[in-house]
């Protein structure tokens, strides 16, 4: 295809008419016309949106900002007026100049859209700005050479911060990229951590679509790891919908138990068995206590309610619950709140279909030290996985048996 029947060709399939490099969509159809034509996009696609270069008279090389050099910005600097912070934020900023070609690269293999790969470019680029020049330049070394990018590991658990080499990727980069957020396409949230997973490992790329009942492509996960869905949840995530209040519902099934809200408190306190009090976050307490006490004909009937309410008032499912349940000591408070937190986690990566499943650190409440806990594999085996890792959940209430995932000081270590 000669240069003037693809400029003929994108102009037919543009509505007004005629291409505009300034418009995402305008380059996304480029692209299409490309890709099918076996022409490499990303190289054509970036030389007409990169400067025009040429030699000098005196061999060195001259670049041109429009009809400006280099000799001219010069000028400009010294005629204005900068204090010393200024000039600081100044030098930094040209030093960071060349940054933007590099990771637009790398997020275009990344397969992100091109309706949001610019703006993610220049937010990734603003982040690094202030670094030092030579941190700069070693993490642009890093993004230009295929080879120096690292593939994610396998480790189960560990720090973002130290499975990343210092002499690839400066830590003061990691720290940067890693806890960002931004918006993609839909205007849906992109957590901390998952534009900088996909910078950083050659094997991480944008989130897999798959089609709805309209046939339109719903991303489908946060990102991709090795062509699968992969989901990433920072400090103290929701796995999916909010959590339901339970309030009334454990009055009108668990009241003949003596399980019920007392009078006035709202959801603040629950009473049990003999009338003894909790607050509402020992739901686990006034379950345990209530089951020692019953005889066997009860306790069935009491197992019985309890499923039903997980099953289908707190619509975790049949498979959620029983992927647990038989696994429940229910004279054992800490046994409930492992097992319940855990049917939530196999409702939700059931629900969302992901293969790969992160949680770190990062956000609000969090540690911000990187670290992480990484399972992979079926329902049933992230469960299990997460089970004997590091990871925490919110500790469980009536209004809350969905917990959060987490590192929290004040979240439950799963036990081994």
């Amino acid at each position: 295809m000669t240069l003037d029947e693809l400029l003929l060709e994108w102009s037919y399939r543009l509505k007004k008419g005629y291409p505009d490099m300034g418009s995402p969509s305008d380059i996304q159809v480029l692209r299409e016309i490309l890709v099918e034509n076996d022409m490499p996009a990303d190289d054509i696609i970036d030389e007409l949106e990169g400067e025009n270069t040429s030699d000098d008279e005196d061999g060195q090389l001259r670049t041109q900002l429009g009809s400006h050099s280099k000799k001219d910005i010069i000028n400009l600097i010294n005629k204005l007026d900068l204090d010393e912070k200024q000039i600081k934020k100044l030098y930094h900023r040209v030093s960071n100049f060349k940054s933007y070609k590099p990771i637009l690269k790398i997020l275009r293999k990344g397969k992100y859209k091109e309706l949001v790969v610019k703006r993610y470019s220049q937010e990734v680029q603003m982040l690094i700005e202030d670094l030092s020049p030579e941190e700069t330049k070693s993490f642009l070394d890093y993004l230009e050479y295929p080879e120096k990018r690292l593939l994610f590991p396998k480790n189960i658990e560990g720090y973002l911060e130290k499975i990343i080499p210092s002499d690839k990727v400066p830590t003061s980069v990691v720290k940067e990229i890693m806890r960002h957020t931004t918006q993609d396409e839909g205007k849906r949230g992109v957590g901390m951590g998952e534009l900088g997973l996909s910078l950083i490992f050659k094997n991480i790329g944008a989130p897999i679509g798959k089609p709805n009942k309209k046939g339109k492509m719903i991303p489908k996960g946060d990102l991709s790891l090795n062509g699968e869905e992969f989901e990433i949840k920072g400090a103290g995530a929701t796995l999916g919908e909010k959590p339901i209040s339970l309030l009334n519902v454990i009055n009108k099934k668990l009241g003949d138990f003596g399980i019920k809200a007392i009078p006035g408190s709202g959801t603040g306190k629950l009473q049990y068995c003999d009338g003894e009090k909790c607050n509402k976050s020992e739901f686990t307490l006034a379950i345990s206590e209530t089951y020692k006490k019953l005889d066997d004909k009860r306790k069935s009937e009491f197992l019985e309610i309890i499923r039903d309410i997980l099953e289908n008032d707190n619509r975790l499912g049949v498979e959620a619950v029983e992927s647990t349940w038989s696994k429940i000591s229910w004279d054992d408070p800490e046994s409930m709140q492992q097992n319940i937190a855990l049917m939530n986690l196999y409702r939700y990566v059931k629900l969302e279909e992901f293969k790969h499943f992160l949680c770190h650190d990062y956000g609000e409440g969090g540690n911000n030290t990187g670290r992480y806990v990484y399972a992979t594999g079926t329902p049933e085996q992230i469960i299990e996985i997460i089970r004997k890792s590091p990871a925490k959940f919110e500790k469980l209430a009536v209004n809350n048996l969905r917990p959060r995932i987490g590192f929290q000081s004040n979240y439950l270590e799963e036990e081994a």
